[in-house]
This record gives C-alpha cells, structure tokens and sequence, in this order.
C-alpha cells in the first residue's frame, strides 16, 4: 500500500462490487492466490489429523460440528455477539448427538487449529455443521473469518489471517450433508481498507451437499448487520433448544433469518436428538463400557460446569500450567477449555481417585490455581 498512500479509500455501501478494487490485474491475482491456498489448505487439512481426535482405527462420529467464537478482538471492537452464546450453542448441539468443538475467542493459530481437529473427523460424519461467530470480512469472492488477534491492512491480508469460508464449506462437503452458519458482525477500521467488503461473498464456489448462511447480505445496512447478527444467533439458539424435531434446512434458514443470505440448498436432515442407547450388549452379553468422547456435562455436573464459566483467561491458563507441570496436558497454554484440556481434567481426577467427570469441583479449582509456581 506505500505506493498508495495518497489515494482516498471508502468503504462502499454497494452491494455488486467490494470496496475500492484496485485494478483488473491485482484482482485476478488474487483470486488465483486464494483459490489456491483453499485448495491447498483443504488437501493439508484433510491429511493431518490432530492427536485427540483420531483418524485410522477411531470411532467414526455420526454428527460432528466446529463453533468458532470470536467477541474479544485485538484490534477491532468487540464482537456484538458473545462468545458465550458460542458455547451455548456447543452444549445444544452435544445434546443433540454432535461430536463438538468449540474455540473461543480464538487467535488465527487456535482457530486453525480448530479446524484441523474438525478436518480430521468429517470424513466419516453423516451430518457436518460448522457455526462461525464473529467479525467477517470479504474480498474478491471469498469471505474471512476473523481471529481475535488478527490485524487487517490490506486485502492479501486476509490470506493468512483470516479463515476462507470457502475452505470451511470445502471441508464440511466431505461428510454426507453439511452446513456453515456465519452469525457475521463488522470490525471497525481506523481507516479504510482497499479492495474489502463488509458483506458475503461466495459466487460460484457452492458445494452440492453444503449450504452456507450468512447473516449479513446486500440487503442489509453495514449499520445494522450487527443487530441482524444477534437477532439470528437468537434464532438459532431458540431453534436448538425449544423443538426438538428440527432440521439443517431449519438451522440454516435461522441464520439467515434477518435478511441474510444462504448459497446452496440445505438438506432437510434431522437433527432429533438421538435416543439414548441403554448400553448395547457384546456378543459375551456384558454392557460395553461408554466411552469418553463427548464433553458436555452431566445432570450433576451443571453446578461445575457454571463455576468454570466464572473463571478469568488467567486462571484457566494457570490451570493448564499446572496440569502441563503434572504430565497431564501437553497442549497450548491458550486459556481455552477444549479436549484436550478436558482430558487432562479427567486424568488429574482419575489420579487421584476423583469421579472423572472433566468438570473440576471447587477444591480442585483451588488445587490447581494456587498449587506451586
């Protein structure tokens, strides 16, 4: 942009074009540019799985979904939408039988991250949902998930630090019927930025087994895409948890509810919470044992799991030093209470001879956060 700096830039308020595109030539460029880091990044993603989550011989999840959460940014406003209305959102879905994984707040790394652990298991779900919660910005046919750490001063930018929401769906069409829902707010910008668009952008890249929804569109002031955001996040949570016989198509229509827009047709999957299997007998007539894949609390555990939600990022970091310190948890010190981090509660319990819930009670907070530095 030094070669630029004298020329005036705005954001556009119209809908056909983003704002201030420079010149047909950087324009196709980066096009190519990008389509070649979502195919490439589909192709890595698809191949590394992260521990934790198993390729090869793990049990294959019917339902899998991914819930990136972003309010807390860097260097833009906060987020209309709370992170913990991501979380809610995680806890309705575990209970309809998704196998889940929530980041909030996540920096470009841990919301990559994310999104490899999702990667790894889509291959074999029968229904994908990937819900993003956040700043979205667009340029040159591709919209971005924003990390809470990135800074933006040019289009290319979004490249590398942003997530192409192109990819997501890409990655959601390996399973056998999926869906995106962007509940997509606007970051504030201390000047304007050339060639980026506030709205979605996603022509001509719509997979046939995905939808992907977005709460923003052309028919929606830049003024008020933030209250269309939040209006649809209560949408979708009203859905997830007062009518138990919803469906995808039902779920993606709620996030574009207030004037939002949906590329591709979502199927009408259901998305009934499964029955409860009442242990399923081997073939020696003993119940098999449950394993221990999902994260969400039990009845008993509601009490825990509220107390956790009091804790600040420094003591969840403090946490995960700690149990990193006793041999339990070997991933980022990133205050984001994950699977990981969930299982290294679960060993620290079962070590000593506590209920293995994932949940810690008020002594092992205390334990955890004021043991030795």
């Amino acid at each position: 942009m030094s070669g630029e700096a004298g020329r005036t830039m705005h954001l556009s308020a119209c809908p056909e074009r983003p704002i201030g595109t420079t010149s047909a030539g950087k324009a196709a460029n980066f096009v190519i540019a990008s389509r070649l880091l979502a195919s490439f990044a589909v192709l890595l993603l698809g191949s590394a799985p992260l521990p934790g989550w198993g390729g090869g011989g793990a049990r294959a999840a019917e339902r899998i979904a991914m819930v990136l959460a972003a309010e807390d940014y860097t260097h833009f406003k906060r987020s209309a939408i709370g992170a913990k209305r991501g979380e809610e959102i995680g806890d309705l879905l575990r209970a309809r039988g998704f196998e889940v994984v929530v980041a909030t707040n996540p920096a470009n790394a841990t919301a990559r991250a994310a999104l490899r652990d999702f990667a790894a298991k889509v291959a074999t779900a029968d229904v994908a949902l990937a819900v993003l919660i956040g700043h979205g910005l667009s340029s040159v046919g591709q919209t971005f998930f924003v990390p809470s750490n990135a800074s933006i001063d040019r289009s290319t930018d979004l490249l590398s630090r942003g997530l192409s929401v192109t990819n997501i769906s890409q990655i959601v069409s390996k399973a056998r019927a999926g869906g995106v829902c962007f509940l997509m707010t606007t970051p504030d910008f201390a000047k304007p930025i050339d060639g980026v668009d506030m709205r979605p952008h996603l022509e001509g890249q719509v997979v046939g087994n995905v939808a992907t929804a977005f709460s923003n569109s052309t028919r929606i002031p830049i003024s008020r895409m933030d209250a269309a955001a939040e209006l649809a996040a209560s949408e979708v949570i009203d859905l997830l948890r007062k009518q138990p016989g919803a469906d995808l198509r039902q779920l993606i229509n709620s996030c574009a509810s207030q004037q939002g827009v949906v590329f591709g047709t979502p199927a009408a999957v259901g998305l009934a919470t499964p029955p409860k299997a009442v242990g399923e007998t081997e073939a020696s007539g003993r119940k098999s044992a449950p394993e221990k894949t999902s994260t969400a609390p039990g009845d008993g555990d509601a009490a825990l799991e509220a107390l956790e939600k009091l804790l600040d990022p420094r003591q969840v970091r403090r946490i995960q030093q700690r149990l990193a310190q006793l041999g339990f948890y070997q991933g980022p010190i990133d205050a984001i209470i994950g699977v990981l981090t969930r299982d290294a509660i679960r060993e620290y319990q079962k070590k000593n001879g506590a209920p293995e819930t994932g949940y810690l009670t008020p002594e092992q907070l205390k334990a955890l956060t004021t043991g030795p530095q």
